[in-house]
């Protein structure tokens, strides 16, 4: 796995545009939205990319007959150098990959099941070993969504475009500054909207993850104490009236262990459209 110069990575876009898989993430870093890293292969002519985003995500994309290539990524997949303190979530490109992901791992790798609700504590044994739930991409049907917003009761509440203090503020596992490289790139190429409650406290934040072309896909990050009130709704609904009215194509995709995130975007008006292994590597 060798690393690419970052002046090539321009070139790398319509390779990795063409999968018909969600891949805005590895695009981001590959558009200098989001400083990350992609690894290739080889120099000559590449076939394999491997593109890490920074919020521990990454992208497998390609087929190499280089088998060096392969024992290098077994290394990384299961941390045998130690060059991680944090799970890293992979998917892979395209679905021939499977067989063989499942051919160099072995034993060392555990399928889960896909519907089985995530939880960030585990075995003895599944902590040191790939674990593989799924990715589910959803599509968005626009006039689900109408008839939600009809449903949302009028409380008033007070929503405010995301600020650079609730950006630096937030606290959480998806929050907008573990997307974007700072705030003034947030702005400039994405956006987010606030639910504020009294004291300028706030309580809920859905924000632009990534923006490719007309594409945004969603981020929404809900106070622990305030989970199950409804506000993610509330904000999320915000953002796609956002996305409506300025052309853009709302995205959602989650782990399918992601109860939440799955019962939100259907409430939201999105509906399952494919799901495809997601890999989490151990720390």
């Amino acid at each position: 796995m060798k690393l690419l110069d970052i002046r090539n990575y321009k070139k790398v876009i319509p390779i990795i545009q063409s999968a018909d898989i969600n891949t805005m993430f590895a695009l981001s870093v590959l558009e200098g939205k989001v400083e990350g890293k992609v690894f290739i292969d080889e120099e000559a002519s590449p076939a394999s990319f491997f593109i890490q985003h920074p919020y521990r995500m990454a992208l497998l994309y390609g087929e190499t007959n280089r088998e060096d290539f392969y024992v290098q990524l077994v290394s990384h997949m299961l941390n045998v150098q130690n060059v991680r303190n944090e799970f890293e979530w992979l998917q892979v490109y395209p679905a021939s990959l499977y067989s063989k992901i499942d051919a160099i791992l072995g034993s060392n790798l555990i399928k889960k099941n896909p519907d089985e609700p995530y939880k960030k504590s585990f075995s003895a044994e599944e902590d040191t070993k790939v674990l593989e739930y799924q990715r589910i991409n959803f599509s968005f049907n626009k006039e689900k969504f109408l008839a939600f917003k009809k449903k949302l009761t009028n409380e008033n509440h007070k929503i405010v475009t995301t600020s650079e203090t609730i950006f630096n503020q937030l606290d959480g596992s998806v929050v907008p500054k573990y997307f974007w490289n700072n705030y003034s790139d947030f702005m400039k190429n994405g956006i987010g909207f606030t639910l504020i409650l009294e004291n300028d406290f706030p309580a809920s934040t859905a924000f632009a993850a990534f923006t490719i072309g007309d594409r945004l896909e969603i981020g929404i990050e809900t106070n622990e104490r305030n989970q199950g009130s409804g506000f993610g709704s509330i904000v999320c609904a915000e953002l796609i009236d956002y996305c409506i009215a300025n052309g853009y194509k709302p995205v959602w995709s989650c782990n399918s262990g992601n109860i939440g995130s799955r019962k939100l975007a259907h409430k939201l008006g999105f509906e399952e459209a494919t799901r495809i292994p997601y890999y989490r590597l151990p720390k």
